[in-house]
């Protein structure tokens, strides 16, 4: 062990990161812009409305000191200090902050070498205590190898605090096992497909697309410079039919591009209890969570996934009161998993077979409400079809083809919507086109109520809502006696229990 390391809890040698992490506190003010972008709203309003050429670059600019002055304060008042049971941490400009967090509290132990840290081979330490909300600590800068043999030493402090109760669910001791349970890897025509049936950057250009059209920069600078410079455009439907259709096919492209290297060389292991995933080509990330900490698997296959064969999975573990970005970017995510693969990996996290479940439907009643929106559609898209072709005979036909084909859709979703209880585990499916399963051990539920709305105690029916925490989940349109039954069964259910909860 690193002499670093071994300091003893008097003689506290406190340290700060090297400069090169002034990069890693700009990149955390650059998140917590993007978090907290709905804060900007106003700003970005006065941009748009004002005829000012210099504010968006005044505001621009004043931001961008902003977070080099944050960042670099930050980095001054940032120090640490490892002892041989301990981490301590000062952080702060003008509110400070200490904070102590023991090895035996340690319940996960992350690291993310990001792309400006690997040419110097350093990473980011993350540490999640027992019962914390979220990452407490995040300790950038150090050594590879230090920041391995400290992550080794926290998790191996923590399984001797807890063997005594919970020695056959641990997985971390100061011996490793020599080989892991299992090891997979994915390549890139596994990556490619992930990126075909999850393109997220078509979502992004829809978001950018309305800001940059309320601007002046398509009327008044790409538009005529396209007919300056590219005259041929006019001349040709079909050619800009092929232009548009090639600028699509670039950002898919792209989009497939970003997924590969998000998820390069990604390797699953399971080792004991202890599941982890490994990837990335500019940032190497590591995730894992334990066993005991998982909360909810989600399983889905989308229609363009549902066509390949393939499905991705994300666990989410204990965050009780992490944020939606923290739990969301804490989450143990597998992007593409074969049938045969993602059969395994229920089978590892003890799932019941979906196909030999007896699923439970909802209530015909579900149809209602939906069936009641989806009639005004019909007169509706009739009416607006007449007053476009002035043809009463087309409208009619419109309006009633709209119509049958909602009222097919919101059918068919019932009939795909059910929900089980099996093995210990709550499980809800939905999806028409693809489909989509959670389940959450049941005995991990922190709340489960009945309610009714005045519409459902019209009909005599009821909601079931069972809180965990990884959100809350919903049993709609259950005959009222029903769902208390439901409610008192699951109830008893998670009392009687005794299993580790976190």
């Amino acid at each position: 062990m690193s002499k670093r390391m071994r300091v003893t809890m008097t003689e506290f040698v406190w340290q700060r990161t090297p400069l090169l992490t002034i990069g890693f506190f700009i990149a955390k003010e650059v998140r917590n812009l993007i978090k907290n972008i709905t804060n900007f709203i106003p700003v970005l309003a006065a941009i748009f409305v004002t005829d000012s050429t210099w504010l968006p670059y005044a505001i621009g600019g004043g931001y961008l000191v902003f977070i080099i002055v944050s960042a670099i304060l930050n980095h001054h008042f940032f120090m640490y200090a490892l002892t041989d049971d301990a981490v301590h941490l000062r952080t702060g400009v003008f509110s400070k902050k200490s904070l102590t967090l023991k090895y035996e509290r340690i319940q996960q132990a992350e690291l993310d070498q990001t792309w400006y840290f690997r040419p110097f081979a350093l990473t980011i330490l993350r540490v999640d205590s027992a019962g914390s909300a979220g990452k407490e600590v995040e300790i950038p800068g150090l050594s590879v190898e230090l920041a391995h043999n400290l992550r080794q030493q926290m998790l191996a402090e923590a399984k001797h605090a807890s063997v005594s109760a919970t020695a056959a669910e641990d997985d971390v001791g100061a011996a490793p096992a020599p080989q892991p349970d299992l090891v997979r890897s994915y390549g890139i025509g596994e990556l490619v497909r992930a990126g075909i049936y999850d393109n997220k950057l078509f979502v992004l250009l829809a978001v950018l697309i309305y800001p940059v059209s309320q601007t002046d920069i398509l009327e008044e600078r790409l538009v005529p410079w396209l007919e300056a410079n590219v005259t041929f455009i006019e001349q040709s439907l079909w050619l800009n039919i092929g232009l548009a259709a090639a600028a699509l096919s670039l950002l898919f492209v792209l989009a497939i591009a970003v997924t590969v290297i998000s998820f390069y060389n990604l390797t699953l292991t399971i080792d004991n209890q202890r599941y982890q995933t490994r990837q990335g080509l500019l940032s190497i990330r590591t995730v894992s969570f334990r066993y005991h900490k998982l909360q909810r698997v989600r399983i889905r296959q989308n229609l363009r996934a549902r066509l390949l064969g393939r499905f991705s999975m994300r666990v989410s573990q204990l965050q009780p009161s992490a944020s939606a970005q923290q739990q969301q970017s804490a989450a143990f995510n597998l992007p593409v998993l074969t049938q045969s693969g993602m059969s395994e990996l229920c089978r590892w996290l003890r799932l019941p077979n979906a196909n030999q479940l007896n699923w439970q439907k909802i209530s015909p009643v579900a149809l209602l409400q939906p069936s009641f929106w989806i009639a005004l559609t019909a007169p509706i898209t009739a009416t607006i079809s007449y007053l476009n072709v002035e043809n009463l005979g087309l409208a009619l036909t419109l309006g009633a083809s709209v119509w049958l084909a909602l009222q097919l859709y919101a059918v068919a979703r019932w009939q795909r919507y059910g929900f089980t209880q099996a093995e210990g585990w709550l499980g809800v499916r939905s999806g028409v086109f693809g489909s989509k399963q959670n389940w959450y051990p049941m005995y991990k539920a922190q709340q489960i109520d009945v309610y009714q709305s005045p519409w459902l105690r019209l009909l005599g029916y009821a909601d079931v809502i069972v809180y965990t925490a990884a959100g809350a989940e919903v049993i709609k349109y259950q005959p009222a006696a029903l769902a208390t039954q439901l409610q008192h069964e699951w109830t008893a259910t998670v009392a009687q229990n005794r299993k580790r909860w976190m």
